[in-house]
């Protein structure tokens, strides 16, 4: 709680806003293009998900006795800091394509814990699930995403390492 308490302040303090500033709090935007990441949730919600997926596997594989509420701290610890870093000045430029008149400005506070929700929901399946199950959903909502929206886990990395052009 803490941990999400200190995102929302570094994101108010960078001047994102709390929700999308011409419509009320909604799961969706109808536009998904024009308000990406202004929202509680976006298609970029389901790498979320893989993000959560991953980070119980990895700690799951570094810390195999360590309780599931401990690794489940860790988890959401890790998420807030990819939330803080992902809406620098710096990080939001490598994530934008300048060309593009809806371009990425960076999350909302509610798009922000939106995320750290969407995290927790693949650590809490993959806990549940397992390593084979888990990788499996992981490998098929990365599908979905680069299929619905054109990017993803991937197409992303690629992009930032100057290997996929923008």
């Amino acid at each position: 709680m803490l941990t999400n308490g200190l995102v929302v302040l570094y994101l108010w303090a960078i001047g994102r806003p709390f929700i999308a500033p011409t419509e009320p709090l909604k799961l969706f935007s109808d536009n998904l293009a024009a308000a990406n990441s202004l929202y509680l949730s976006d298609p970029y919600s389901l790498l979320h998900v893989i993000f959560g997926i991953g980070l119980f596997l990895y700690l799951d594989w570094m810390k195999p006795f360590w309780p599931t509420r401990e690794k489940l701290i860790v988890a959401v610890l890790g998420s807030a800091i990819w939330e803080v870093v992902e809406n620098t000045p710096y990080v939001v430029g490598l994530f934008n394509d300048t060309s593009d008149t809806a371009a990425y400005n960076g999350d909302s506070v509610a798009n922000s814990i939106g995320d750290t929700i969407s995290a927790v929901i693949g650590f809490l399946f993959a806990n549940r699930t397992g390593r084979r199950v888990s990788l499996f959903v992981a490998f098929a909502l990365e599908s979905i995403v680069t299929v619905w929206i054109g990017d993803g886990i991937v197409i992303g990395t690629l992009r930032l390492l100057g290997l996929y052009p923008i």
